[in-house]
């Protein structure tokens, strides 16, 4: 049987005991009707897992007799920067790319795009954004999470200095030409996706001038959170071949 999976913050634990967030605890407590003795998996937000065993102390839960799980590594870093879209779009985005292993996602601000998150309820919509992550991070067993940033205009990811060197892939419905692993010299990749509306050609035109390969997803027409996942994964496939390729010819 698949052990259940609970998220920690960092300084809730101690001296090899673990003390659930209110919403986890409620979760194993009251809904899972998990008890005392119970064997669980947490993780936090380092990146860390553990085992160990449940202790109920009235209202609070406690993980205890902890013991580290080795924690698998992608030999490559993956950023995804998408264009906001609709919510239910958005947030399925953000799950998908949690599932699939990225490392980082990057909102997006962009000129074609419909969605405009009013300042005010930014901070919000992150929080909903942070519970989407980490639920898909508990599906899916990974240990550490995607970092999240705050949404970003397009002009400021492109003159970001902190992406200077990495690999940068912007898919763009017009372009001909397919990604190819060669074109990657990084093992940090930061790959662009635009909104419903498509890229302006502008953009495209700054992006090229800021040293990103411009690559499309083939001859059809994709919506915007399908083209996100579509790219996520052939990039991550054409990566992990070419790093199998590497190991096995030295």
């Amino acid at each position: 049987m698949t052990r259940r999976r609970f998220y920690v913050p960092r300084d809730s634990i101690r001296g090899g005991i673990a003390a659930l967030p209110p919403g986890e605890a409620h979760h194993l407590r009251d809904v899972l009707r998990m008890g005392t003795g119970d064997t669980v998996e947490i993780f936090d937000d380092a990146g860390i897992g553990y085992t160990g065993e449940v202790e109920l102390r009235e209202s609070e839960v406690f993980v205890r007799n902890l013991e580290r799980i080795p924690s698998q590594k992608s030999p490559f870093r993956l950023t995804l920067a998408a264009a906001l879209l609709k919510s239910a779009n958005f947030e399925w985005i953000l799950q998908k790319a949690t599932e699939l292993g990225v490392d980082e996602i990057i909102p997006l601000k962009t000129r074609l795009s419909d969605v405009r998150i009013p300042a005010e309820k930014i901070e919000a919509r992150s929080e909903r954004w942070q519970r989407i992550i980490r639920e898909a991070a508990k599906q899916c067993r990974r240990t550490a999470f995607p970092a999240l940033r705050k949404p970003l205009d397009f002009s400021c990811l492109l003159a970001a200095e902190e992406f200077s060197a990495c690999s940068k892939i912007l898919f763009y419905e017009k372009a001909a030409e397919p990604f190819q692993s060669e074109s990657i010299e990084s093992d940090k990749i930061l790959v662009c996706i635009g909104p419903e509306g498509g890229w302006d050609p502008a953009e495209v035109e700054k992006a090229e001038e800021a040293g990103y390969g411009i690559f499309g997803l083939g001859p059809w027409t994709l919506r915007a959170e399908t083209a996100a996942i579509a790219a996520i994964s052939i990039v991550q496939h054409q990566l992990l071949i070419k790093s199998f390729n590497h190991e096995t010819h030295e």
